[in-house]
C-alpha cells in the first residue's frame, strides 16, 4: 500500500504561523507557546517515514443465505500495523448505498444489509485508507474487498401444468391420448391380438357378447412425460417503482421483473420435475448458465443454481440468439416483453409446431412521483408492450401474467392445463 503526505502538516504550519503573528501583535506569551508547540508537532509529524504499512479488512458473512431472507449480516475485521493510528472505511451496500466510518485498529465492524431481491448480488464491499503519524501520512485506497451471495427465488405451488401437444415416452405422470398402461379408464374394447388376458372384463363380456368366444377387455390410457424448455429473457430488470427505473437503487425499486421471472421459472421447473418431466433451462442473451434437459433430484439442484444466478444482460442491436429446444417440447418463455426479441422467437417456435407458454414477468407498477412527461413515456412503453402481447395471442401463444392474484393465477393455469390439440 502506497503512502503519501496528507494536508494536515501544511494546515498545522499555517495555523502555527497565524498564532505566532497574533502573539507578536498582541504581546501574548501564552499564544506564542501554543504556536511553538503546534510547529514542533508539525515538524515531528513530517519526519514520520511513509513506508509500506499494512492495512487490511477481512469480510465474513455470518450466515449462509438459504432461501428467501430479509437481511444478511457481514462482519469486517480491520487490522493494521501498530503505527497506524486510524483506518477510514468506505462501505458500499448492494453496490449502491455507501457510508464512511473511521475506526482505530484492530476493530470489528458489523454491516447489516437488507436483501429485497433474489439472484446473485454483492452484499457489501469495503475500501480502506490508513492514517498514521498523527494524520501526517495517509495511504491510497486499498483494493476493494467484497462479499457476494446468491439469494434463492421463491417457489409458488403450481397445481395445474400446461402440457405440450405431444407427450413422449411410454411412462410418465401425465395422461396420454393413446391406449396403454398406468392411466385412467378409457373404454371397453373387443379382445384383440396383443391384449393381456388379465385385462379381460368378464362382466362386460357377459353383458356384451353376442356369440360364443367373444371377449371384451378394459382399456386404460397410457401415461407419458413431457419435454419442457424454459427460456429466460434477461434483457431488462425494472422494478415496481417506475420513478426508480433510471436510478437503479435496489433498496427503493421494489420487486423487479427479474425477481418475478426467477420465481416463475423456479416454480414451473420444480413442478414439472416433480411430475417426472424432462426440463431444460436457457438464458436468452448468452450460453453461460444453460442446463441441458434432464430429470431427477440432481437436475432440480442444477436448475435452482442456474435460475438463482441469472442477472440482467442488456442486448445490443436486438441480436438475441435462438435457443434450440427438443422436438415437440413445451417452450416456457419468461420475459417482461419490453423488447421485441421475445415475440420474434415465440413466432419461430410456433411455426416449428411447439406449444409456447409466455410468462409475463412485469411486476405490478407504481407510477407515483412521475411528472407529465414521464407518464406519457410510460404510456407509450406499456402501449407497445400490450401490442406485443396481443401479437403473441394472435399467433397462438398462451400468455400468463405471473405477478397476479393467487386465485387468478390458479384459474388461468387450470384453463391452460386442459388437454387440447395444437
Amino acid at each position: 500500500m502506497r503512502w503519501r503526505r496528507s494536508a494536515a502538516p501544511a494546515a498545522g504550519a499555517v495555523c502555527a504561523i497565524v498564532l505566532a503573528g497574533a502573539a507578536l501583535t498582541f504581546g501574548r506569551a501564552d499564544v506564542a507557546v501554543l504556536a511553538v508547540v503546534l510547529f514542533a508537532a508539525v515538524v515531528l509529524g513530517s519526519r514520520v517515514r511513509r513506508d509500506d504499512r499494512i492495512v487490511m479488512a477481512t469480510l465474513t458473512q455470518v450466515d449462509e443465505v438459504s432461501g428467501p431472507v430479509s437481511s444478511a449480516e457481514v462482519h469486517a475485521a480491520v487490522t493494521a500495523d501498530p503505527d497506524v493510528d486510524l483506518v477510514l472505511l468506505r462501505i458500499t451496500a448492494l453496490g449502491f448505498e455507501s457510508q464512511s466510518v473511521a475506526v482505530a485498529p484492530p476493530a470489528n465492524v458489523t454491516i447489516e444489509v437488507p436483501l429485497a431481491h433474489s439472484g446473485e448480488q454483492e452484499i457489501a464491499a469495503v475500501e480502506l485508507r490508513g492514517v498514521a503519524g498523527e494524520a501526517a501520512a495517509i495511504s491510497d485506497a486499498s483494493a476493494r474487498a467484497s462479499v457476494r451471495t446468491v439469494v434463492e427465488p421463491m417457489a409458488t405451488g403450481v397445481p395445474f401444468l400446461p402440457l405440450p401437444a405431444r407427450l413422449r415416452g411410454l411412462a410418465g405422470g401425465h395422461q396420454s391420448s393413446r391406449p396403454g398402461d398406468g392411466g385412467e379408464f378409457r373404454d371397453i374394447h373387443p379382445f384383440a391380438a396383443g391384449d393381456r388376458l388379465r385385462r379381460i372384463d368378464w362382466k362386460a363380456t357377459a353383458r356384451l357378447a353376442r356369440r360364443p368366444g367373444d371377449l371384451f377387455v378394459r382399456r386404460t390410457n397410457a401415461t407419458s412425460d413431457a419435454d419442457v424448455a424454459i427460456v429466460f429473457d434477461d434483457a431488462d430488470d425494472v422494478g415496481e417503482a417506475v420513478v426508480e427505473w433510471t436510478l437503479g437503487d435496489p433498496t427503493l425499486s421494489g420487486r423487479t421483473s427479474l425477481d418475478v421471472a426467477r420465481d416463475a421459472a423456479w416454480s414451473l421447473a420444480s413442478a414439472y420435475l416433480e411430475a417426472g418431466d424432462a426440463v431444460s433451462f436457457q438464458v436468452l442473451s448468452r450460453t453461460r448458465g444453460a442446463v441441458p434437459r434432464g430429470g431427477g433430484g440432481r437436475q432440480l439442484e442444477r436448475l435452482k443454481a442456474a435460475i438463482a444466478q441469472t442477472s440482467p444482460h442488456p442486448r445490443l442491436l436486438s441480436r438475441a440468439r435462438t435457443p434450440l429446444v427438443a422436438p415437440g417440447a413445451l417452450v416456457v418463455l419468461v420475459s417482461s416483453f419490453l423488447e421485441r426479441d421475445a415475440v420474434r422467437l415465440a413466432a419461430l417456435w410456433r411455426a416449428a409446431g411447439h406449444r409456447v407458454l409466455a410468462i409475463d414477468a412485469l411486476p405490478r407498477l407504481n407510477s407515483g412521483g412521475l411528472n407529465r412527461r414521464q407518464l406519457l413515456a410510460l404510456r407509450v412503453v406499456l402501449g407497445l408492450r400490450d401490442e406485443r402481447l396481443h401479437e403473441l395471442r394472435a399467433i397462438g401463444v398462451d400468455v400468463l401474467a405471473w405477478d397476479s392474484a393467487h386465485t387468478e393465477l390458479r384459474a388461468v393455469l387450470r384453463t391452460l392445463a386442459t388437454p387440447r390439440r395444437a
